[in-house]
């Protein structure tokens, strides 16, 4: 089996599962992953292993695609507005679409979105992917000392945005899963 093969059975599941939190659908999840994994293999010479694995590459690779695709569907919808053609798509529906459950998830949710992409990355790799600074910090062309600084940051903004969004009771809970 080449390094390849099994770097992409080791890690597509993880891969798949964070662009699926960023995006919100599968269908996108699956084109992400698939960016992702392409580009691993053509830029496969400078791939950063840490610990001898890529998965903090692939992950901050993950998350920037995700934000590509994002930036290129403002635009499109843009486009197609400004040229006043009818866009079939219902926002309001792709909301309703990505919440999943009612009640202190959709506060976290809420919160969670008016973060910064960045803090947003920093939180997914290392309190939801569960990756060390030190892992991190390579692909993010940072120090461990700096991520672990723009970590704390990110939680603390984040805090602040639960309280604001109304979610005390889930602040707590939260304070103690990102600390």
């Amino acid at each position: 089996m080449s390094p390849f093969a099994a770097a992409y059975g080791a890690h597509s599941h993880r891969v798949r599962a964070m662009a699926y939190r960023l995006t919100g659908s599968h269908a996108d999840a699956d084109d992400v992953a698939a960016i992702v994994f392409f580009e691993a293999w053509r830029l496969r010479d400078r791939v950063r292993m840490v610990d001898g694995t890529p998965i903090g590459w692939l992950l901050v690779t993950t998350s920037h695609t995700a934000s590509n695709l994002r930036r290129s569907r403002a635009r499109y919808s843009a486009a197609l507005s400004r040229i006043r053609i009818e866009h079939s798509v219902d926002p309001a529906s792709i909301a309703e679409d990505r919440v999943e459950a009612a009640g202190d998830r959709s506060l976290v949710q809420t919160a969670f979105a008016t973060l910064s992409e960045r803090d947003q990355e920093l939180l997914l790799l290392c309190v939801v992917e569960e990756l060390s600074p030190a892992a991190v910090a390579p692909s993010l062309g940072a120090t461990a000392g700096t991520v672990r600084a723009r970590l704390h940051r990110a939680k603390g903004r984040l805090r602040v945005a639960l309280i604001a969004a109304g979610a005390l009771a889930v602040t707590a809970i939260v304070a103690i899963a990102v600390v």
